[in-house]
């Protein structure tokens, strides 16, 4: 998908990283062994003769491959020293991890590598981490977010950047590119890359998005349907970003009073707003105030939503013991302690 060619690929990483000021800087890049971040960290070693760039490499093997696992780090280890690229190599029992906190495979291993890299990031002071997902995992991600059931944020599907810890950033400066240019930018190079046979694993949600619902819905319905995705996720972005924007304002008109355990907001400030503002507004505090928003979804933030619209005395109990009670046309929000 897209209009990024096999030659241009380079030239697009390289407007990324113009565009986040990162092009004299420290980057660690996740690497799998795969055709997506091994261009990604070709194009990053040859990007080092355009820009005074320092690149470092980081693999977790997830040992849920057996030898193959093995031979892609191998494999890594090899390649780098060509490029003469540090690399850290770590291993990681995600089946065991998974068994243990009762959460599936692959949201194990995502954790599990995304804790890794900003560990060997913060321990070699780099500015960012470079991660490989495509266009195409970006069409992936937002195809996934609808058929679970999202609200208007799930559209955004991933960002370009984000904060991974307070000092580092994440980047992903392939989100504009489609995997064929990847390919292509490989092979006109006669570039070897490794293939994990788990990307076919129909056993796995997203490899079934990958390779059967999205060549169903290209061949049936759309032949640009990864674009069309594509182009919703940055629309969505777009408005989110006005919403969060006018939710913060809000939010700042309207809260009386915080401390760490309790929140009060003036309902005069909040009745005459969109429920979908009011929403965002809540989500705005719960992150201002550090709470817990695992357990909330849609139904929680517009119970709260609810509660102010509604005008009148009542009280409800909320995920992570949060407590919330109109009285007054005050909104008062506490959260009490484990043994409270």
């Amino acid at each position: 998908m897209g209009n990024v060619n096999g030659e241009s690929v380079g030239e697009q990483v390289g407007n990324v990283l113009r565009s986040l000021n990162l092009t004299e800087s420290r980057l660690l890049v996740g690497v799998s062994g795969g055709a997506d971040s091994t261009c990604l960290l070709e194009i990053l070693a040859e990007l080092r003769q355009v820009f005074p760039l320092e690149v470092r490499a980081a693999h977790l093997n997830h040992q849920l491959r057996g030898t193959d696992s093995e031979a892609d780090a191998r494999w890594l280890e090899a390649r780098c020293r060509q490029l003469d690229l540090p690399l850290v190599l770590e291993r990681a029992d995600v089946q065991h991890t998974a068994k243990e906190t009762g959460r599936g495979i692959e949201e194990t291993a995502r954790d599990l590598r995304y804790r890794f890299l900003q560990r060997v990031a913060v321990a070699a002071d780099c500015a960012a981490v470079a991660v490989a997902h495509t266009a195409d995992d970006q069409a992936e991600t937002i195809l996934h977010h609808i058929l679970r059931g999202t609200g208007l944020g799930g559209l955004r599907g991933m960002p370009v950047s984000r904060r991974l810890c307070e000092n580092v950033l994440l980047i992903r400066p392939l989100l504009e590119v489609g995997r064929s240019a990847l390919e292509a930018w490989l092979a006109a190079r006669d570039l070897d890359f490794r293939t994990d046979a788990t990307n076919a694993d129909s056993a796995f949600t997203r490899n079934r998005i990958r390779h059967e619902l999205l060549p169903l819905l290209r061949e049936k319905f759309n032949p640009e349907v990864n674009t069309a995705m594509v182009r919703l996720g940055r629309q969505a972005a777009d408005v989110e970003q006005a919403v969060e924007f006018a939710a913060a304002r809000l939010l700042q008109q309207s809260l009386l009073q915080a401390s760490e355990s309790q929140a009060e907001l003036d309902c005069d400030q909040l009745v005459n707003v969109p429920r979908h503002l009011l929403r965002s507004c809540f989500v705005q505090l719960w992150m201002q105030q550090d709470w817990p928003r695992g357990a909330y979804g849609y139904r929680e933030w517009d119970r709260l939503a609810a509660l102010v619209l509604e005008g009148r005395r009542n009280s409800i109990s909320l995920p992570a013991r949060v407590q919330a009670t109109w009285r007054k046309r005050r909104l008062r929000l506490e959260r009490g302690t484990v043994n409270g």
